[in-house]
């Protein structure tokens, strides 16, 4: 078992495999079967990712080729993901500050602008354009109905970027 100090208290901590509930980029990511670094003293569990980059492609990826309405968390997941200021994504989508803050924050995104996020997401990122494809593909089959409350958590394996909607 390998050794390390803790960042939070300095104290010798352990480090085992598990999964690891991702929550710090403000969606519902499970990362499967990760390293964990664990303090006993403090109880901080911190996980090892090794390619940062690699995760939020695939978060980005499983998110605009699911069919079913982007939430509010997805659209501002995407938009940080392409590196787009509040102001940069409104100009681009043609919306108001208040718009987007309540799409942001939970509010229904319509059918024509859900898709036209998904294309503006793609266009913006050189990773995600070779999966254009992909997405035309299954723009007509997004479920356009109001989204439940419970929406569904991703999983990630963050050694092979595999992912499913759970």
């Amino acid at each position: 078992m390998k050794k390390q100090k803790c960042t939070n208290c300095g104290s010798e901590t352990r480090v085992s495999r598990g999964n690891y509930r991702f929550d710090e980029i403000g969606l519902p990511v499970t990362l499967k079967d990760v390293e964990l670094v664990k303090c006993d003293d403090c109880g901080t569990v911190e996980p090892v990712i090794p390619n940062m980059n690699g995760l939020m492609h695939a978060v980005a990826l499983a998110i605009i080729t699911h069919e079913r309405g982007l939430s509010g968390e997805e659209v501002r997941f995407l938009r940080k993901y392409v590196g787009l200021s509040t102001a940069e994504f409104m100009k681009l989508l043609h919306v108001n500050q208040s718009t987007l803050s309540r799409w942001e924050n939970g509010e229904t995104v319509g059918p024509q602008s859900d898709r036209l996020i998904r294309l503006l997401v793609v266009n913006k990122s050189e990773q995600l354009r070779k999966h254009a494809e992909q997405l035309i593909e299954i723009l007509p089959e997004i479920d356009d109905s109001p989204t439940s409350k419970r929406r569904p958590q991703l999983k990630v394996d963050p050694k092979t970027l595999e992912y499913e909607y759970a």
